[in-house]
């Protein structure tokens, strides 16, 4: 792997006119180098240093990209003097990845994806980092203005309210969205604007490999609408998952190899916050392999729906059902993935996850989650019960049922706003009741014994086979 770095330094002076103050001078840097194609996906640390007296930080990439069919991507971010190593982030002040080649740090504000704060004395490093490249490798340059003047009145963080209310209920959500904080192409008012029209109860934000959006969204209208702060931990070689109910200003690093053993680190400050770790569509590679490489038994959630249904969603659904007939309770979830409202198949709100809470809340919903009291569905209006009944009991989804060996029990099943469907019940033994739903509001009542099931869940699927619905599993303990 070749690295080549140059440095050319121009200083620009200013002279303050009439303010009383003297400004420092203000300098442009210029680096350039070449990273060959042996450097796919390693990281690069560009130095930069910053005297006393700058206020602001413009960064502008340039490289060469095209290589018909094959392309460069070159992703950025930056790090202040506190430091930029994983084991010691504080110094993070923002990602963009590949979705820009330029942006801006200063006091009150900062380009989106990046973090806004005074722009300290010394040692920065400009990360860069390909995600794709062509043999001849990339050839490429910062151009850093470092400018100074008088610091406007500091960025204050601003979260979003945790709470809308504390009524007990099903609540339909987005795991997984992004905006002009990554690579979306909405801003947050208008992500907000749009899950309100479709009537979802919340979002979670999901930014890639920053959290600038988070300590944002309480500037903006969100009248009725839950945002829960999370983080698209991402890294292209080992694949993405999702740190959902963070706080604010949490920040999760995503520059460590499966073989360095800090996944369980990473998981840990997420639980820490009171939050979930989600692995993001684990069959994104169109060859249909599993293109996660961490440790998934570390995490709570799978994500088995992303986007319109498709065969990879459908290979991620058997792979977690594997999960499941293993004994292992992943939670499973469903998302969009949404960057823009029109133009791809990951439309806000297909899929929807539904939850059962005690309130409109963080804690609520990411407890009901926790709990698999959650079905997914890409229909606005569809509604499922499932519940198990036998003597007392009645346990509904995430829920355990207490049999003794032979003992009946029955299986009580609502499907709402679904017509012309077909109804699946599955256990770890496989599909064990096929029906046909032909009105909109149907009730199904199947009896079983608990001589072999460990859990039951159910699917809706239309005539074509595509998936509707599937509900988390409701279990069985059977003494």
């Amino acid at each position: 792997m070749l690295y080549i770095i140059k440095n050319s330094i121009i200083l620009i002076i200013f002279l303050s006119i009439g303010t009383g103050v003297c400004a420092q001078d203000s300098s442009i840097v210029i680096k350039t180098g070449h990273i060959d194609s042996s450097g796919l996906f390693k990281l690069l640390y560009v130095p930069i240093a910053v005297p006393a007296g700058i206020t602001k930080i413009e960064v502008k990439e340039s490289y060469n990209e095209s290589g018909n069919p094959d392309k460069n991507v070159l992703n950025m971010g930056i790090y202040d003097p506190r430091g930029y190593t994983p084991a010691n982030p504080l110094g993070f002040r923002g990602w963009s990845g590949g979705a820009k080649k330029e942006f801006f740090i200063q006091a009150d504000q900062a380009s989106t994806g990046y973090i806004p704060g005074k722009i300290q004395k010394g040692l920065w490093n400009i990360l860069i980092y390909p995600s794709t490249i062509i043999p001849a490798g990339i050839d490429w340059k910062l151009e850093v203005k470092l400018i100074a003047g008088k610091d406007n009145n500091e960025f204050k963080v601003s979260p979003t309210p945790k709470s809308i209310n504390n009524k007990p209920g099903w609540y339909r959500g987005d795991l997984h969205t992004h905006t002009l904080h990554s690579d979306g192409k909405r801003t947050q008012q208008e992500l907000i604007d749009e899950a309100k029209e479709k009537h979802l109860d919340f979002i979670i934000s999901t930014e890639h490999n920053t959290n600038s959006a988070n300590i944002s969204w309480g500037l903006y209208n969100t009248e009725n609408l839950l945002i829960i702060n999370g983080e698209e931990v991402t890294s292209t070689q080992y694949g993405h998952w999702n740190a959902i109910g963070l706080n604010a200003d949490t920040y999760i690093d995503w520059r460590f190899t499966p073989e360095q053993n800090r996944i369980g680190q990473m998981i840990s400050k997420v639980h820490n916050n009171g939050g979930l770790s989600v692995i993001n569509h684990p069959f994104f590679n169109v060859k249909y392999i599993n293109s996660f490489y961490y440790d998934a038994d570390l995490f709570d959630c799978i994500e088995v729906w992303n986007g319109t249904w498709n065969g990879l969603n459908d290979r991620a659904l058997k792979w977690w059902d594997e999960q499941l007939r293993q004994g292992k309770k992943k939670i499973a979830i469903g998302a969009s993935d949404t960057h823009k409202k029109a133009g791809s198949p990951n439309y806000l709100g297909v899929p929807q996850t539904v939850v059962y809470a005690s309130g409109l809340s963080k804690n609520a919903i990411i407890n009901g989650i926790k709990q698999g009291k959650a079905y997914v569905t890409s229909m606005d209006d569809m509604d499922i019960n499932l519940s198990l009944t036998a003597e007392s009991q009645n346990v509904g989804l995430g829920d355990t049922l207490l049999l003794k060996a032979g003992q009946r029990f029955n299986i009580l099943l609502r499907v709402k706003n679904c017509p012309d469907t077909i109804v699946t019940l599955h256990s770890a033994l496989g599909i064990l009741k096929t029906i046909a739903i032909k009105t909109s509001d149907e009730s199904i009542n199947w009896k079983l014994n608990g001589d072999a099931p460990t859990f039951l869940r159910v699917e809706v699927r239309n005539a074509q086979g595509d998936l509707l619905a599937l509900t988390n599993p409701a279990w069985l303990n059977i003494n």
